[in-house]
């Protein structure tokens, strides 16, 4: 790869290509560490998106490891989630690796060398008194009484830990740096803890388990990774990263940690610990609720893989943070869709119309183009005929100023077919619109030689004879517009139930034409002049669901 043909976009990248030149790192590896105990979500995919797109640009790889060393929070089903949200974001790691099984007898064995180095010890206080010693932001620390037991009887108390000979809570290991440091994260913290928790993934191999803080670096060391990039969150947590990489390594490879700020949107909870409190209390259809910003929820939605990587690149990798508009993730989402979905007429909220001058059982077929932006998107088949549905509020007994759909007297373009007249409205007993007496005006078909008559207004409809009921999933978003950072909220006290949004989910039913029942679940369709929806996967053969996606159009600008 020639570097000089390589133009860095952000901080990190510029330190990125003045290593490659100077030599100090051959290639880019990245990695995507998860623990597997809730579902990704949006706020996740920034940091996947810049990992392997940093590593792309350079030619290097990333790798997709589980992060599996806290097993009291951990479960399987979230790690095999993981590999298919990954697949469906288009990215494909250099392997996937479980720490639990790659690395916990490396790192275990680096603790040891550490520990023969005196630069660690097994401890007997409790946490809650090492918390108690840890001092505070203007007062130092004080030594734990152990500090200084010999190296040779740590080794031999850190053994037995591992060996299960001594009950849980009542050693821990921890690192010796400097109890009166600056940084609290790097007055002696703990590597590893006795915990007999059964691991969804090595059983009960292991009853002692590394703390993140030592983990990382070393799985991060032991994998090759040159660049280890996260949030902002993980700033004050790079010293102590340093450190063990430092100390725990005998040749001079040194990973390095590098922070961008976090994904901050408005008015969107996330945070796995809430979004599991909303999947337990049942407040919620599960982690892939529509509703929800995880990733199965955003794809259930009907959100594009393509338009999320968009959205995250378009946020730049900077440290500095800042809370992003929701509209403009919607923004790239609009925009993926309506360059792939296929169009579709349905009808939201149904009015009859009768074709008076027309038979029976009249049928002419039209031809609906599926997408005007994909050149081999070819056409679908409908129906125009006798009884159609339009929308209710494309007929009005009292037309605005401006107003262009149909009117009694006035004329209006059915999409694809013909321009109609309606000439009568029909009264149910109790005062409601039953339906429209409409005629057609032959030799005004869309597309027909000679069909040049002019109208000002163009709706949609669909056949009675061609056409399914379906259910309309329609979702407000989740938590109520004044909680601009409903996490926050929940961290100052706020009830979670204070937060939501009442009526968030509200179901209705709709006409749609038949070629919708080839749907499988998850496509994804432009309901012309409505909304994009996708195919629910509840759906069945006798209940179509579809879920509201985005608007068509929105006050956002690029």
């Amino acid at each position: 790869m020639n570097l000089d043909n390589i133009t860095p976009s952000n901080f990190i990248e510029d330190e990125i290509l003045e290593d490659l030149k100077a030599g100090k790192v051959k290639e880019v590896i990245t990695r995507c560490p998860p623990e597997p105990s809730g579902y990704w979500h949006i706020g996740h995919c920034k940091a996947w998106v810049i990992n392997f797109e940093t590593a792309l640009k350079f030619g290097g790889y990333t790798y997709l490891r589980m992060d599996d060393t806290n097993p009291s929070r951990e479960q399987g089903e979230f790690a095999e989630s993981y590999l298919d949200d990954l697949k469906w974001l288009g990215y494909t790691p250099k392997a996937v690796i479980y720490a639990s099984e790659a690395y916990f007898e490396g790192i275990y064995n680096l603790a040891e060398k550490l520990i023969m180095k005196g630069l660690a010890y097994v401890d007997e206080l409790s946490q809650e008194e090492q918390l108690k010693m840890k001092g505070t932001l203007t007062t130092p620390g004080v030594n734990s009484p152990y500090r200084d037991r010999p190296k040779e009887e740590s080794l031999k108390l850190f053994r037995e830990m591992r060996d299960g000979k001594h009950p849980d809570g009542s050693l821990t290991l921890r690192a010796k740096i400097d109890m009166s440091h600056p940084n609290i994260l790097m007055r002696d913290p703990i590597m590893y803890k006795i915990s007999r928790e059964h691991h969804y993934k090595t059983g009960d191999k292991w009853c002692i388990y590394p703390i993140y803080d030592y983990a990382h670096p070393m799985e991060d060391a032991l994998e090759g990774v040159t660049y280890s990039l996260c949030d902002i969150t993980f700033r004050v947590h790079r010293e102590v990263y340093d450190w063990f990489v430092k100390n725990c390594l005998d040749d001079p490879y040194t990973p390095k940690q590098r922070e961008f700020s976090t994904l901050n949107l408005e008015n969107v909870l996330l945070g796995k610990r809430y979004l599991k409190q909303l999947v337990e209390n049942k407040v919620v259809m599960g982690w892939d609720d529509p509703r929800l910003l995880t990733i199965v929820g955003m794809k259930r939605r009907g959100y594009t893989a393509e338009g999320i990587k968009n959205f995250v690149k378009s946020c730049g990798v900077v440290a500095s943070e800042s809370t992003i508009p929701f509209s403009s993730l919607e923004y790239y989402i609009r925009e993926d869709l309506n360059k792939t979905a296929t169009r579709a007429m349905v009808v939201l909220d149904p009015l009859r119309v009768v074709i008076t001058n027309l038979p029976e059982d009249y049928t002419e077929e039209i031809e609906t183009n599926n997408n005007p932006n994909i050149e081999s998107a070819c056409s679908h088949k409908g129906i125009f005929a006798r009884e159609l549905y339009i929308e209710k509020e494309d007929f009005s007994l009292n037309p605005p100023p401006k107003y262009n759909r149909l009117v009694v007297g006035g004329l209006v373009r059915l999409k694809d077919a013909y321009i109609i007249k309606c000439n009568e409205v029909v009264y149910k007993e109790n005062g409601e619109i039953d339906y429209l007496k409409c005629e057609y005006l032959e030799g005004t078909k869309s597309g027909q030689p000679g069909s040049n008559m002019k109208v000002k207004g163009t709706i949609h409809f669909v056949a009675r004879k061609n056409s399914f009921d379906c259910t309309i999933r329609n979702f407000k978003n989740l938590t109520k517009k004044e909680y601009l950072w409903p996490g926050k909220a929940l961290s100052q006290g706020v009830s979670i139930n204070e937060i939501l949004e009442e009526d968030s989910l509200i179901e209705t039913s709709a006409k749609a034409e038949n070629f919708l029942r080839n749907a499988k679940p998850y496509d994804k369709f432009q309901f012309m002049r409505k909304g994009y929806f996708a195919l629910d996967k509840d759906s069945t053969e006798d209940n179509y669901i579809f879920n509201s996606t985005i608007s068509l159009k929105d006050s956002f600008k690029k």
